[in-house]
C-alpha cells in the first residue's frame, strides 16, 4: 500500500491515497490530519526484482518567475499547530490515550517520509519513505493496525511537518505551481510513459486552486494512477523522480 501525503495547502487540507496492492485505489481528502491508511490483511510480497532503470528526465527545474513567499509560522503558532494535527491524527488512528511526545525536530515535504519511514522500521514496521509519502511494501496485518496507529502518532509527533508548509497558497504560488507543472513535471510524467491531459490557462488554475484550495488540474495524481497498479518498485521510482510539487526553495522559501 501506498500513503501518498500531497503538500496541498487549505486550511492545512492533505490528501491520503491508499492503494491495494492488487491495483484498487481510493483517494479521500482530509482536514488538519495525518491519518493513517492502513491495509486489512497481509498484501503480497513484493518481487525481489532490482529497481528499476530510470527515464531520462528534465534537467532540475528553475522558475522563470520568483514570487514572495508567505511569512513563516512563528515558534508559538507552530506548536500551537501541532498540536491541533496530533489531537486529530490520534483520533483518526484509533489512539486511545495519546502518549505526549516531545518534538525532536520539524520536518518538511522533501524528507518528512523518509525520516518517519526510518523511525517506524526502528520500531519493527516495514515501511519505506518517499518525499512526503510512506509505502508499506507487505501492509499492515490487522493485528498490527493498533500498534502502527500508535508507531505512526509517535514517530509523527517527533518529526512533525513544519505547519508553515500547511498555509493557506497565495495566487502567486498557485502561478508558480503551475509553471513547475506545464514546464517541468507534464515532460516527467512523459517520460514514465504518461500522457498528461491538456492543462488549463494559468488564470483558470490560480482561480481554481485559490477557490477550491487544491490544483483541479492535477498531472501528478493522472500519473501516480497509473502507477498504483504497477509493481511497488516501478511505484516509488516514479514518485522519487517526479515530485508532486515545486521544490520547497521556490514555493516556500527554503
Amino acid at each position: 500500500m501506498v500513503k501518498v501525503w500531497s503538500p496541498v495547502p487549505q486550511e492545512a487540507t492533505v490528501y491520503h491515497q491508499c492503494n491495494a496492492i492488487a491495483g484498487v485505489g481510493f483517494a479521500v481528502m482530509l482536514l488538519a490530519s495525518l491519518a493513517g491508511c492502513s491495509v486489512s490483511g497481509t498484501a503480497a510480497t513484493p518481487s525481489q526484482t532490482q529497481t528499476p532503470s530510470l527515464p531520462a528526465v528534465p534537467a532540475p527545474w528553475v522558475p522563470s518567475r520568483t514570487i514572495v513567499v508567505p511569512a513563516r509560522l512563528s515558534d508559538e503558532e507552530a506548536m500551537t499547530q501541532r498540536a491541533a494535527q496530533l489531537k486529530k491524527e490520534a483520533s483518526n488512528e484509533g489512539v486511545i490515550d495519546p502518549p505526549v511526545v516531545d518534538l525532536v525536530r520539524w520536518t518538511s515535504y522533501l524528507d518528512w517520509g523518509q525520516t518517519v519511514a526510518t523511525c517506524l522500521q526502528e520500531a519493527g514496521f516495514n515501511v519505506e519513505g518517499v518525499g512526503g509519502n510512506l509505502t508499506y511494501p507487505d501492509g499492515i496485518a490487522p493485528s498490527q493496525e493498533s500498534a502502527f496507529g500508535l508507531a505512526l502518532y509517535v514517530c509523527d509527533s517527533k518529526y512533525t511537518l513544519n505547519p508553515t508548509y500547511s498555509q493557506t497558497l497565495t495566487a502567486d504560488q498557485w502561478g508558480l505551481w503551475y509553471d513547475y507543472d506545464v514546464e517541468w513535471l507534464v515532460p516527467c510524467v512523459a517520460a514514465f510513459g504518461v500522457t498528461a491531459s491538456q492543462p488549463p490557462s494559468r488564470d483558470t488554475f490560480i482561480a481554481q486552486g485559490l477557490q477550491q484550495g487544491y490544483p483541479t488540474w492535477d498531472t501528478w495524481g493522472e500519473a501516480q494512477a497509473v502507477y498504483s497498479a504497477k509493481p511497488w518498485q516501478e511505484e516509488v521510482a516514479f514518485m522519487e523522480t517526479c515530485p508532486y510539487s515545486p521544490p520547497n526553495q521556490y514555493l516556500w522559501g527554503g
